[in-house]
């Protein structure tokens, strides 16, 4: 799976989805007038410190993203965060394509500190990108914004701490992370992935015997 031709087309790998999903930005650090001279000339700019991920929990929309599946996702990342290629957009597109038009701020920094990814991001606060401004604006005025990871991956119906979930399995690669004006936390997309096939189990108890067999075939070899 090539991450920069998903991101310059959209075009998804046949077996692959697009899976969003945001949550409220929680910024722990704002460094406001930082001198910048990556244009070849000194540029005042805002740069935000927080959360972008989460692992090993159930998220609004029902997904568990393990630990090793985002590790990996982040270091795939690695060279493009520090070659300053993945760019944001203000309000997330419904598919994997990054608009440049919609652009808004850029990943300069992302790491794991135990089960959490931490991101910087640095805001386009210029009056040539009108939505970097709106953004800068937004956080000027102390109002909450969400970040959301745009993504592309697989996933899989399982038990999450007695509860049905969907797991993002290994192979899942980030795109980018755009922040959102506000961060969705009922719509719930459980019903239709992997290229439309409808894979949501509602009786819990039919979920449980299905692992039981895995695990059962898996052990005996079936």
């Amino acid at each position: 799976m090539n991450r920069c031709d998903i991101a310059k087309t959209g075009v998804l790998p046949s077996g692959y989805q697009l899976i969003q999903d945001d949550m409220p930005f929680q910024v722990m650090d704002v460094k406001k007038n930082i001198l910048s001279e990556s244009s070849g000339q000194k540029t005042p700019v805002m740069k935000l410190t927080g959360v972008f991920q989460k692992s090993g929990e159930k998220n609004a929309n029902g997904r568990v993203y393990p630990k090793e599946v985002l590790a990996e996702a982040v270091k795939d990342l690695k060279d493009s965060v520090e070659a300053r290629r993945i760019i944001g957009e203000f309000c997330h597109p419904p598919d994997a394509k990054i608009n440049m038009d919609r652009a808004s701020h850029i990943i300069t920094k992302l790491w794991m500190e135990g089960k959490t990814v931490l991101g910087e991001l640095e805001v386009i606060n210029d009056d040539r990108c009108p939505l970097g401004n709106m953004l800068a604006c937004y956080i000027d005025r102390g109002i909450q914004v969400g970040i959301s990871s745009r993504g592309v991956g697989d996933m899989e119906m399982t038990l999450h701490e007695g509860e049905e979930a969907y797991e993002v399995q290994p192979g899942y690669q980030f795109i980018t992370f755009d922040v959102v004006a506000e961060p969705s936390v009922k719509d719930a997309q459980l019903t239709k992935i992997n290229e439309g096939i409808d894979r949501r189990i509602s009786d819990k108890k039919s979920i449980r015997e299905k692992l039981l067999l895995k695990e059962l075939g898996n052990y005996f070899h079936i």
